[in-house]
């Protein structure tokens, strides 16, 4: 039997799975949770919270999108990050914002993303042609797909935007319109025109693995017996079919620590050009198996960065798979260890990373 042996504040776990080759494996997989303030200073959680085992929606699954998403896969493909959170207007007499996520990397590469929130708008009938109402003032509004462009046709069950089948704003072609309410959170330069318009939607959150394109990514499945040990998915599926982020907010390579995230939008009583930025730690995760009393190190990737901006809170999440046959009888240990606090304390915060004041460019008014 093969066992989590946990020497750290960090939450942690053995889970089975399989690996990219379809073959059964133990995963390791721990999170480590820090807080950070408007300053961007950073500090460990004396706890970390559990893994996360399964997905939560905010309601019905079928009709509400991802409150957490599942973070004890097998693996994923490089990087990735997704956020959740909501956009504060700066001003209460304020009908449009942006919120903006930006990551300047260690190898110097840099990522931006700015979504634009609106207060409540309709398609308003005049002539021949639709022109829009609003933006009413706008109140804080959380950043959930069911606010992005998508929907369903009320009067056909099987009519849904496949990408996002949550959200508003999806019509029928031509002057067909069912639903008025336009969305509330896009991405430009794609931003909707016309009720017909059908762009894709936007957010930070994390997809649920039945949306596409993570549809698709997945492949097709098997069929097999409950009691069957068969990887659930075929050799058609693709090597990101477990990672939940939006295709933007995936990266080549894993995180190392040292990246530096700018937020901006995300707080009350900020501006939008108050940007908040903090600094990824540079941790020391120690992880090695013991089996007849011979030890062998593992090493675990970080491949997932979570951020929650009204816990002023984030979670790095690492992985590795362990061969391990379920029916070995000896008794057999996966140890984690923090080194971080060996090799002279939390690093990251005080790092500068070669990323310009206007990282998030673009944001605001």
């Amino acid at each position: 039997m093969l066992e989590m042996r946990n020497e750290t504040p960090w939450a942690a776990g053995l889970f089975p799975g399989w690996n990219r080759q379809r073959e059964f494996q133990l995963t390791a997989v721990f999170k480590a949770g820090f807080s950070f303030d408007l300053d961007g200073k950073v500090e460990a959680l004396e706890a970390t919270p559990d893994l996360i085992q399964a997905d939560v929606h905010h309601g019905d699954p079928l009709t509400t999108s991802l409150r957490e998403a599942n973070e004890i896969a097998p693996f994923k493909q490089g990087g990735e990050v997704y956020l959740h959170g909501v956009a504060h207007p700066a001003t209460p007499d304020q009908r449009i914002t942006e919120v903006g996520l930006g990551i300047a990397f260690t190898d110097g590469n840099t990522f931006k993303k700015v979504l634009r929130v609106f207060g409540k708008r309709q398609w308003q009938r005049q002539m021949m042609n639709y022109t829009v109402a609003g933006p009413e003032p706008l109140e804080p509004t959380p950043l959930i797909y069911e606010y992005a462009f998508g929907g369903r046709n009320p009067n056909d069950p099987e009519d849904h935007y496949p990408q996002n089948p949550v959200g508003q704003g999806l019509n029928g072609k031509g002057w067909e319109l069912f639903n008025d309410e336009l969305p509330r959170i896009e991405q430009g330069p794609d931003f909707v025109t016309s009720p017909a318009h059908k762009p894709t939607p936007a957010g930070f959150g994390p997809l649920p693995v039945f949306w596409q394109p993570r549809r698709d990514e997945y492949g097709d499945t098997v069929a097999q017996e409950e009691t069957s040990l068969a990887c659930p998915w075929t050799d058609a599926a693709e090597p990101t079919l477990h990672n939940v982020a939006p295709a933007d907010q995936r990266f080549a390579a894993p995180f190392v620590g040292g990246e530096v995230v700018h937020l901006a939008g995300f707080f009350p009583g900020l501006s939008l050009k108050q940007v908040v930025r903090f600094a990824l730690p540079r941790l020391a995760p120690q992880l090695y198996t013991v089996i007849d009393g011979e030890t062998e190190p593992l090493e675990p990737v970080c491949d997932t960065l979570v951020i929650d901006t009204e816990k002023r809170a984030f979670y790095l999440i690492w992985r590795v798979g362990v061969a391990w046959d379920l029916l070995d009888p000896r008794q057999a240990w996966v140890v984690l260890k923090d080194r971080t606090r060996d090799s002279d304390g939390l690093k990251g915060e005080d790092d500068e990373a070669a990323m310009p004041e206007d990282a998030v460019s673009g944001v605001g008014a």
